[in-house]
């Protein structure tokens, strides 16, 4: 079952305020997922009887005339319209107030939750997929059963993904704390027509570190522990390393044509896909 500490009610209601919002703001009520490849209407499939949870937007009143009985409409999706959600398992997820591992699991239920909303389908990296929101608490309980003391990075997950065939829609969500080698694999999958949203989650204390003075670190990596002496040079070597990062980042990105966003990990989950991701043309 899916943690109610992360996934309770107030999250849930979340997700439909953020999918009522970004309705809204994109001025359209109309069916199926548009991404920013979509082909308009997709193949009509079928009826299924109607669930709790459902799209009521898709029941079919003429059917309900005929036989009495809630009935919804489904549609063939796109290949475009199936998101692959890939969540950064290593151990460095753990770290941060709220830890980082949090967000990175809310915003993946988030971009699930937008997709199977738009008749999409959406699923863990490795995991089936599934369609329908009436299904969204099994999206839920992969999220849960997500292992943070695994250590699996996402460059190792990556190159698993790049070895099969490739996803159309990939959501990447890490703290990208690893070498640049280790994008690679998503390099390779955008040659492979994969679009790559990638969603870097970092705790406030890594965006901006706390001042000059002695501090213990814990390498949750390593699980080795260092004392140190903080001064300014510190300071400004670390500030200075934590931009090259992000500039090779977002060179990556322009060039492989990703979406790409950066947030702390106790940011605010409507502030980080419809402030940011929303105009990176990331959403569904």
């Amino acid at each position: 079952m899916a943690d109610d500490a992360l996934f309770g009610p107030s999250f849930l209601r979340q997700l439909e305020a953020l999918d009522a919002a970004l309705l809204r703001l994109r001025g359209s009520a109309g069916e199926g997922l548009r991404g920013r490849a979509g082909t308009g209407q997709s193949e009509f499939k079928g009826h299924r009887p109607y669930a709790r949870g459902d799209d009521l937007r898709r029941l079919d009143w003429n059917a309900y005339g005929r036989l009495g009985r809630l009935f919804l409409r489904e549609f063939e999706p796109e290949q475009s319209e199936a998101l692959t959600l890939l969540v950064d398992t290593s151990k460095s997820m753990a770290a941060g107030q709220p830890p980082k591992h949090i967000l990175a699991r809310r915003a993946a239920a988030a971009f699930g939750f937008l997709a199977l909303k738009r008749g999409g389908a959406a699923g863990l990296a490795g995991e089936a997929s599934v369609q329908g929101v009436s299904r969204f608490s099994r999206l839920l309980d992969q999220l849960t059963a997500l292992d943070f003391a695994a250590g699996a990075g996402i460059g190792e997950r990556a190159r698993a993904l790049a070895s099969r065939r490739a996803p159309r829609n990939l959501i990447v969500v890490t703290d990208a704390l690893e070498p640049a080698e280790s994008f690679q694999p998503l390099a390779a999958l955008s040659e492979k027509r994969c679009r790559v949203t990638l969603v870097q989650v970092l705790a406030p204390d890594e965006l901006d570190p706390p001042q000059a003075g002695p501090c213990e670190l814990f390498g949750l990596e390593e699980s080795a522990t260092l004392d140190l002496d903080i001064d300014a040079s510190t300071l400004a070597a670390y500030r200075a390393e934590m931009a090259r990062h992000f500039e090779m980042l977002e060179t990556l990105a322009l060039r492989h044509g990703w979406s790409f966003a950066v947030t702390d990990s106790a940011a605010d989950l409507r502030e980080l896909l419809l402030g940011k991701l929303l105009p990176a043309g990331a959403l569904p």
